[in-house]
This record gives structure tokens, C-alpha cells and sequence, in this order.
């Protein structure tokens, strides 16, 4: 099932990977009370990689990450840099969808503000959480915004597509599910 449209929206790579953004978000400190060694994880819109890198070595050698984006320059931006770091842990997929990722295989997922950028709130949403594990754990974020974008989701209609919601949080500029299927 396709859950990105050509009509999604990217930010650049560059945007992403800017210095600056380690003053406001930690990868660590979001990602370390989910993670633990050896896990199954999936990076869903992982961009340049600023959440998968943290993952990989959180996940150790014996884990796997996989980062998924249906942004070319993204995911190639992320290759670069895990060449660099000498980081094999990682497999990178250029992809629309989920769909070859196989049902309940991951043991936690990070939609780091990928719902906002999409139409297909509800499918996405399905597809996060076919591919849990039972007791997998996934953190979905948005941003909220203003105005009349179609890609758009009010805090309410986002925590209406999850059925297995741990907790959830409200702030002035994004919204937050924690996942745990049950």
C-alpha cells in the first residue's frame, strides 16, 4: 500500500542535518528509554539521518536499523554518512511505502513529523502499526501547523488514527503518540 504521494512534502537534507538542531533536540535522550541492544528498529522518514545514526549505536552491531525516506537526496545523504562512520547496521530503502517491511517484525518504530507531511494520514498510521511486534513500541510525532495545507492533521484527528496509545502529548508546536501493541 502506497502511503507517500508525489505531492508529500520534503524538507531539504540540508535543513535537517544543520548543527543547530542538537540545541533543541537530543536523539539520545528521546530515543534511549525506547532502544536497547539488539532490537529490530525502523527509522520512518528518517531524512538525512539525525534520528539513525543515535539508533544504530544504541541498537549495537547486533540490532538492525532501517531507514526508510521517499526522499532521494535524503537517503543519499544518510549513505554518505554511514560510509563515513563506518556504521553497518543500517540499511537504507528508498520507499513510498512500508509495504516490504514484513508485519509485526519491529520492535520500535520513530515517525519523526512524517504524518504532518502527508495526505494519507489514516493509511500511514495502519501501516505503523502492522509492522509492531507485539509489545513493539513506536514514538510518532507531528508538527502542528496553521492554515489550510491538505498535509495538515489537528492534534485530535492524530490521535484518533492510533488504537494502541500508551500516552500522548500536546505542545505549542508538535503533538506525540507512544505506541505499545498490545
Amino acid at each position: 500500500m502506497t502511503v507517500m504521494q508525489v505531492d508529500d512534502r520534503h524538507i531539504p537534507p540540508f535543513i535537517l542535518s544543520m548543527p543547530i538542531r542538537k540545541l533543541f533536540e537530543n536523539p539520545y535522550r528521546t530515543l534511549s528509554p525506547f532502544v536497547k541492544k539488539g532490537m529490530t528498529v525502523l527509522d520512518h522518514g528518517c531524512g538525512p539521518g539525525f534520528y539513525t545514526i543515535p539508533l544504530a549505536y544504541l541498537v549495537g552491531e547486533k540490532g538492525m536499523v532501517y531507514a526508510v525516506d521517499s526522499d532521494r537526496k535524503s537517503i543519499q545523504a544518510l549513505e554518505d554518512k554511514l560510509k563515513k562512520k563506518g556504521i553497518k547496521n543500517v540499511e537504507t530503502f528508498l520507499s513510498r511505502d512500508l509495504s516490504f517491511i514484513p508485519s509485526s517484525s519491529i520492535d520500535f518504530l520513530l515517525s519523526k513529523d512524517v504524518l504532518c507531511c502527508t495526505v494519507l494520514h489514516k493509511e500511514l498510521a495502519k501501516e505503523i502499526e502492522r509492522v509492531l511486534k507485539p509489545g513493539g513500541r513506536a514514538l510518532v510525532t507531528i508538527r502542528r501547523g496553521r492554515g489550510k495545507d491538505p498535509r495538515g492533521i489537528s492534534a485530535e484527528e492524530f490521535f484518533s488514527l492510533f488504537e494502541y496509545i500508551e500516552k500522548r502529548g500536546v505542545s505549542r508546536f508538535s503533538a506525540w503518540v507512544v505506541l505499545n501493541k498490545r
